[in-house]
Formats: C-alpha cells, sequence, structure tokens
C-alpha cells in the first residue's frame, strides 16, 4: 500500500508496526519535514528513492503527494482477541463509514482522544487505504484498527466481555449525564447516509443525541463522534463536567 504526504510518511516511520519497503521523494525538492523524513528513513535504514515529480504523480495517483511517497508491506491489523486481551475501555465501532476521508477524520480524532481500537466491519465499510492515513494525519498508523465480520455479534461479544453500548443517533433520547462511563464503554457511529441500522441501534444500551441549538439538525459524522468521545473523555476526568442539560 502507498501513503503520501510529509506528515503521515513521518508518522509512519514513527509507528513501531508500520514496515515501510522505500521512500520515494521528488529530486530537488527541500523543507524541514521532508529533511525530517531523509533523516529518519537513513537511521531506520529504510530504502530511498530520488525521482523525478512525474514518476510520483503517476505512482500516487495525484499530485497533492507533498513529493514523498513510501511503501508500505501492509497495514498492521490488529486481531480482535489481541485487542480485548489488554482490557480496552473506550472503543469505536463503525457501521457503514464508507467515505475514506470521514473514515480519516474519525480516526484522527479517535487516536487524540486516546481510544484503544476502532472496529470495521468487512462489509459495507471503507478499509484503510491511503486516502485515509492522508486524511487522519498519520493517526490511523498509531492506533489499533480492527476488522471484523458481523456488527451486531461484534457488539454481543463486546457486552459479554462487560462493554456498554453507546450509540450516537438522531432519534436518541439519553444525555451523557446518563452514560456510566467509569465501566468499559464501545461508541458506535453509524454512516454518512443512513447513520445506525435499525439491528445494530437495537443492540445499544445507550442512544445518545447531541443537543443542537441552531437550524441544523446534524453534524458531519467526524464531528458528531469527536464530541461525543470528547465528551466521554471529560466526564471520565471530572464528572461534574457534564451535567443533565446535555
Amino acid at each position: 500500500m502507498l501513503i503520501y504526504g510529509r506528515h503521515p510518511v513521518l508518522e509512519a516511520l514513527e509507528s513501531e508496526d508500520t514496515s515501510i519497503r522505500r521512500i520515494l521523494i521528488t529530486r530537488g525538492k527541500s523543507g524541514k519535514r521532508l529533511q525530517q523524513v531523509i533523516d529518519r528513513a537513513r537511521q531506520d535504514q529504510v530504502p530511498l528513492q530520488f525521482e523525478d515529480v512525474e514518476v510520483l504523480n503517476r505512482k500516487a495517483g495525484v499530485k497533492q503527494h507533498q513529493d514523498v511517497i513510501a511503501e508500505l508491506s501492509a497495514i498492521p491489523y490488529t486481531d480482535m482477541a489481541d485487542l480485548l486481551e489488554n482490557k480496552p475501555r473506550l472503543l469505536l465501532l463503525l457501521d457503514g463509514v464508507e467515505d475514506p476521508r470521514n473514515l480519516g477524520s474519525v480516526i484522527r480524532t479517535a487516536e487524540a482522544v486516546g481510544v484503544e481500537g476502532v472496529l470495521l466491519p468487512q462489509r459495507g465499510s471503507c478499509g484503510i487505504t491511503s486516502t485515509v492515513v492522508k486524511a487522519s494525519a498519520g493517526g490511523a498508523l498509531h492506533v489499533n484498527i480492527c476488522r471484523i465480520g458481523n456488527l451486531v455479534r461484534t457488539m454481543e461479544r463486546l457486552k459479554g466481555e462487560g462493554y456498554w453500548l453507546v450509540g450516537l443517533d438522531l432519534a436518541g433520547e439519553e444525555s451523557m449525564n446518563q452514560i456510566d462511563t467509569a465501566s468499559p464503554l464501545a461508541v458506535v457511529v453509524g454512516g454518512e447516509q443512513r447513520g445506525l441500522r435499525r439491528l445494530v441501534r437495537e443492540h445499544c444500551d445507550y442512544l445518545v443525541r447531541l443537543p443542537m441549538a441552531g437550524k441544523l439538525s446534524s453534524l458531519n459524522l467526524s464531528v458528531a463522534a469527536g464530541v461525543l468521545l470528547y465528551s466521554i473523555v471529560l466526564k471520565r476526568r471530572d464528572p461534574q463536567q457534564i451535567d443533565g442539560s446535555s
């Protein structure tokens, strides 16, 4: 798989779980971040190849590669059994997120918040691609990402492991202060168009709707997921920060 962009490639070099075959750089280009990529690659003995910009354009399929492309052996997906063995306290399940930029944005926020695992269904959901890594600013290389089968069965498994499932839904009637954030939580976010599917919604322990004070009825899914995740983190730090008015 290819990733491109100076920041994502540098993040890949700094990730212990990412194997890079080689890095292509536009001949004659310079800059602080690009030099950091070169220095780190040489330190880690990753092969560097300097080419004309046209070579990188063809390789990446886009011109916005910022003069650097890395060839990865593979994205290191995490086995779910291995993930749960470490007893993570905050997981994120994505139900049908198909847009790679949205997925990348959600993963970027998840990594920043401290989500310990992102679960992506094999069907009806975007996988980790070059665009996802770029949109996540390299965050997709630092968070545990699991590819799962049936989402509902995975939710049932998580319940058996002691997780409470928090669905983000426009029809939700519960507020943040009703959620027991001291328990292990798995936040469930639906796709761009349909939101949570009926069976997924029915398997959630909580259905939360974000309060909207303006004329719009909803937020972009990556923004909405970020608001909910940060609300959980804030409440865990100080339960009095989130009150019943939300």
